[in-house]
């Protein structure tokens, strides 16, 4: 069986996922933190997240707290790193996408990717998306 993913790509994958799952452990510690104070809005709801805390005191002093909770848990560097190598393997991934582009479209492509983030985001996409066992070496 043929391998539909290389290395570039699986990367790239890899970073992803990281990033998602320490944004995942950050966003359950805000809401039991949430939970755990028993925080609510003028109106009675009780918010998602942080940001849409109503009152201002209330939002600061929990703003200020889940920070230091975050950091505790060295999620934050946790977090700046993996973005970092997500960073890295997607400029990877877009140039390994690059490489493979007809010479006349690669140019037009190469600026639209550093200039544009919906087309920088596209050309990784389809790169991720990409079947390498239908790529000639």
């Amino acid at each position: 069986m043929k391998t539909t993913m290389n290395k570039v790509q699986r990367a790239y994958m890899v970073a992803k996922a990281r990033v998602h799952e320490i944004e995942s452990q950050q966003e359950e510690i805000e809401k039991k933190y949430i939970a755990d104070h028993g925080i609510t809005n003028p109106d009675g709801s009780t918010p998602e997240y942080v940001w849409c805390i109503d009152d201002e005191a209330t939002f600061n002093k929990a703003n200020s707290e889940l920070s230091a909770l975050i950091i505790s848990a060295g999620l934050e560097d946790g977090l700046n790193a993996a973005r970092a190598a997500l960073k890295t393997a997607e400029d990877r991934l877009i140039a390994y996408g690059l490489s493979l582009a007809p010479a006349g479209v690669r140019a037009t492509l190469e600026r639209g990717v550093n200039q544009n983030a919906v087309t920088r985001q596209k050309v990784l996409d389809a790169t991720f998306r990409l079947d390498v066992s239908t790529v000639s070496a």
